[in-house]
Order: structure tokens, then sequence, then C-alpha cells
């Protein structure tokens, strides 16, 4: 992104003084236009001569003035509907254009020069049905537009974006294009106004068919207050309704005389490890990192309303890791990194993956997002179950690029121990997801 902006800052330069240059053939032209009317009105003399010069005497004073007229002062402002956006989120965008001298102008053109990531298209669940054609939602955006201001020193241009892509989207140059009645001067300015708007990935509900629990780390008490380790007795207490018949301690009822039960120690739930593969996918895969990067913010959200522990990990260019926290604050900077990040990881995932092994705490819930099932991925997943509680992977590609190979990885993973979720298009284009852990 940053190549692009620098590109467009040096094409405005080179162009504008090419605009410059071009003064010069402009103002001669007008010059010339005039000589040859005024000498035809002086040589041939009688009224059609000078009427003639005088009728095109006021379109040769306005291109005189309008070659000298200076683009370059103009101020533009560019504004939005909304700064930070939802991916497939509509957004309304105006140019203001503030003139100083109200000089008269027939026509005016202005263009925006999009940024190269507006040309994608921002969908929600139901685009997901491309994910084996993804240029099928790729389009390139132009935006160009015609006014007619004359005297008006305030201009407004409005256009709207029905489906914004995910990402930080920086806009930058904007072309100016006028010129006279008859197309003989034609003047045009480049103006740098640089301004951004965050689009982050679009979340949705997640359906967890079961929730992962441990006794050894975390020190987040679960959901539900029935589910206790029946085997670590902490001490007794007198019966309460609603506890089981097999917690009574007979022993001590006895001695008491009073309906005794065994207190146990309250279930903790585990803590989690997302981790998101951003290593660098070919092209036909890019919406299913798109989908990577949803199915990781559904994730995030949902365990920030569980109140559960939560560890985020994403492995592309660079290793970024956001540690366990159930802090509102660190949440919502996970989902702000997960709006700018990109699968541009030189690194393959399985080994990036491996080389965090020494790095993370034992006895783990791992939650892996990847959209590439590799033998090398295999043989890290099952290394790292040796040393954490469970393993759970989704899978997400194109039902049609999922062939034997991918297919016998599954079941090798799911045989070891390892939960395998596999989400293609009729998966990703639910409303919801429904995953099991």
């Amino acid at each position: 992104m940053s190549y692009w902006r620098k590109s467009q800052s040096q094409c405005i330069v080179k162009n504008n003084m090419k605009n410059y240059a071009g003064l010069i053939g402009k103002l001669l032209f007008v010059v010339v236009l005039f000589a040859i009317l005024y000498s035809y009105a002086m040589f041939q003399g009688g009224f059609v001569s000078w009427f003639l010069f005088f009728a095109m005497l006021p379109f040769v004073l306005y291109m005189f003035g309008l070659t000298f007229y200076p683009l370059s002062s103009w101020e533009f402002n560019r504004s939005f509907s909304k700064q930070i956006l939802q991916t497939g989120d509509k957004v309304n965008i105006e140019l203001t254009i503030h003139r100083k001298l109200p000089f008269p102008l027939y026509y005016c053109i202005v263009e925006e020069y999009l940024p190269p990531t507006f040309d994608r298209v921002g969908m929600k669940a139901g685009g997901y049905q491309y994910l084996a054609n993804p240029n099928a939602l790729t389009s390139e955006q132009k935006i160009k537009r015609v006014s007619f201001p004359w005297f008006k020193r305030k201009i407004r241009y409005q256009y709207t974006f029905d489906d914004v892509p995910r990402g930080e989207h920086h806009f930058h140059t904007i072309r100016v294009k006028t010129g006279d009645f008859f197309g003989f001067i034609r003047k045009q300015h480049y103006f740098t106004v640089p301004s951004s708007i965050l689009v982050y990935p679009n979340q949705r509900a997640v359906g967890i068919s079961k929730r992962m629990n441990s006794f050894e780390e975390g020190a987040t008490p679960s959901s539900s207050p029935m589910k206790k380790d029946t085997t670590i007795v902490t001490g007794i207490r007198e019966y309460t309704p609603g506890d089981r018949f097999s917690w009574i301690d007979w022993k001590n009822t006895a001695k008491k005389n009073s309906m005794m039960t065994k207190e146990f120690e309250p279930q903790k739930s585990s803590d989690v490890m997302l981790v998101l593969d951003a290593s660098e996918v070919e092209a036909s895969k890019s919406l299913a990192f798109e989908g990577s990067v949803e199915l990781s913010a559904s994730l995030i959200q949902a365990y920030k309303r569980m109140s559960s522990q939560l560890g985020f990990m994403i492995l592309g260019e660079e290793r970024k890791l956001f540690p366990f926290t159930k802090d509102v604050n660190q949440h919502n900077n996970m989902n702000h990194y997960l709006a700018r990040v990109e699968a541009n990881g030189k690194m393959s995932f399985a080994d990036s993956l491996l080389l965090q092994h020494n790095s993370m705490p034992n006895n783990l819930v791992l939650m892996i997002v990847t959209n590439s099932l590799t033998p090398e991925l295999k043989g890290t997943l099952t290394r790292l179950k040796q040393t954490h509680a469970h393993i759970v992977v989704f899978y997400i590609d194109a039902n049609e690029r999922i062939g034997p190979n991918e297919q016998q990885i599954v079941r090798e993973l799911t045989i070891s121990g390892i939960v395998v979720n596999v989400l293609t298009e009729n998966e990703m284009s639910q409303n919801a997801f429904e995953v099991n852990t």
C-alpha cells in the first residue's frame, strides 16, 4: 500500500509538470488566434469582418483567462458517512471543492483514483458461494463525476459504495479536468487528498456444539455451575436441593445424623489459543483467507461473550501475539489487527507453527484456522497434540479443491484425536457458523 501511495505521488508531480509545460503552448494558441482575427478585420475591413472579430473576442478573452486560471488554488475535502465499518457495509463519500476565485467554468470533471484494495467486493455470508472463483467478486472501480459550476465557489460531488471490502483503505489522488466551450483549451490538475477508512471483518454468531473443559489450566469458572470435577473432593457440606444422589457422603451422614454431600473442586475452563494461518496464498484462495479472518473474528467475539480466557496468534509475514485475557480493549485490538491482516507470510504455516511450539504453555486448547491442509501441517499438529489438552482445526476451502489427499489428512487427524471442521461453500454461506470442538 505504501508503494502504491509513493507511485501515485510521483505520477502527480510528473503530470503537474506536464500541465505547466503545456501552458505555454495554450497561451501561444490563444495569441495566434487573436492575431488572426484582428488581422482579418484590419485587412478585410467592413461590417462583417469586424462583427466576426468582436463576436469572437469574448471567447478569446475567456480562453486567455482560463489559460491563467490557477486550478492548483482549489481546496479539496473528502468526508465519509462512517470512518469505521464492517465488511459488506455501505459508505457514502462526499468531495467538496472550495474555490477562492469564482471564475466561470463551463464544466468540471472530477475523477477519484481509488486504492487497489477497493477492487475486491466486500460481501456477507452469501458471497462465499464463490470460494472456488474469487475473481467473480473482483471488479475495477472507477469514480468520475461531471458538473457545470459556472460561478459557484463551492462544488460538491457524492458517490456511494454498497459493499466495502475488509481492510484499511487509503484514498489519495483526485484529478480535475475543465476547459472552454469549444474544447480548444483543456486544463487538468492532480490533487493529493489523503484520507482513509477502516473496514473490520464481518462477525457472525458461532454455534459451538461442545465446550472444552480442563482442570489443569485456566482460572475461569465454567459457565455451568452444576459441572464439577467429581474426582477431587475438597470437603463436605450439608445437603441442598439439586445435589446429585451420587454426591451424598453416607459415612459422614451417619456420624452427624444429617444428610451431608461431598464438596468438589469447581471445574475450570481451558485457556484457548486461537491461531490464524496468514501465510502467503495463491490468488484462487484469497476468498478462503477472507473466510478465515471472518471466522477468527467471530470466534473472538464468541469467547468474549463467554468471558473465557483467549489468546490470539497470527502467523504471517510477522508473528503477532495477543496474550490470554478477558479484557475488552484487548479483544478490540485483535479485531483492529484482523481488519488489516494480509496473507503474506513467506514461511509455510506448518514451520511457523512448529517454531512457536516451545513458547506456548502446555495443556492449551489450540484452535487452528487455516485454508490449507498439508502433510507437513499434519505432522506439526500431531506433535503439538502430545503437549496440549485439545486441538481443533478449522479448514476453510472450496469443495472442489478438497481432494483425496486432504480427505486422507482429515481422517488421520481425526483418528489421532484432533477435531477437524471442514467448512466449504455450504457452511460458509450460512448466517451462523456451526462448529465442533
